[in-house]
């Protein structure tokens, strides 16, 4: 949900037999009449996940070809541009081979504002050739300044895996949202992050206390020459 109320959804158009888009759906009336967005078409892109950063700013991350790749949309998708260096530190284009950062997965994201602070909430999986499963998603915040490793999301059974995890956050709770299960069976649940939450809420607290200190420095510039 947008800040003027705007309603929008994520997904992925298949036109022909081979080409994929990712693109958003959004309504402006409380659903009453929808809008498709322009695609992305950059590298076959499909499975988007979507989340609102500044005013009316849209970011979508979508697995593609080449990796994941991250785009930003100022005016509800009609035009989208890649996002290189948006949220520093961040997005990296992940893959199948090669260093640890070339193997992260975007799989959820948030946005939320926790102790009066504007912040992102994403999960990244490891992802290699070599490893059969997956890791464990590993929860991080960032204001787009700084980023912060929480700590683990959840972990895997020995009998059943998470196929789809989505963060939530509403009356000042954090859950987790997952489709579980196993090839026959699979279930939906929903569980707080309390601990991860309180993780959150005192590191933001200590980047606002960080932020009034390095505001009341005074630098002096008399006499400085350049």
């Amino acid at each position: 949900v947008m800040e003027d109320g705007t309603l929008v959804f994520s997904l992925t158009v298949i036109k022909g037999e081979n080409t994929l888009f990712s693109m958003i759906l959004y309504s402006a009336d409380g659903g009453e009449n929808w809008v498709l967005s322009e695609g992305i078409d950059s590298g076959m892109c499909r499975d988007p996940r979507i989340t609102k950063w500044e005013r009316g700013q849209i970011l979508m991350v979508s697995t593609c070809t080449d990796g994941q790749k991250v785009h930003e949309s100022r005016d509800m998708g009609r035009t989208w541009t890649e996002a290189v260096g948006t949220l520093p530190g961040v997005w990296v284009k992940s893959s199948p081979e090669g260093s640890w950062e070339k193997g992260l997965d975007v799989e959820a994201l948030t946005t939320v504002t926790i102790e009066g602070k504007r912040v992102m909430l994403y999960s990244q999986r490891r992802c290699s050739s070599w490893k059969p499963k997956a890791s464990e998603p590993y929860l991080w915040v960032t204001d787009n300044n700084r980023t912060f490793y929480v700590g683990e999301a959840f972990v895997d059974g020995p009998r059943d895996k998470t196929f789809a995890h989505t963060l939530l956050y509403s009356d000042g709770e954090l859950h987790l949202l997952q489709e579980r299960g196993n090839i026959t069976n699979r279930i939906i649940s929903l569980s707080r992050l309390t601990e991860q939450l309180e993780t959150i809420k005192d590191l933001l607290i200590g980047w606002t206390r960080l932020d009034a200190s390095f505001s009341k420095v005074f630098i002096p510039t008399a006499g400085l020459v350049g």
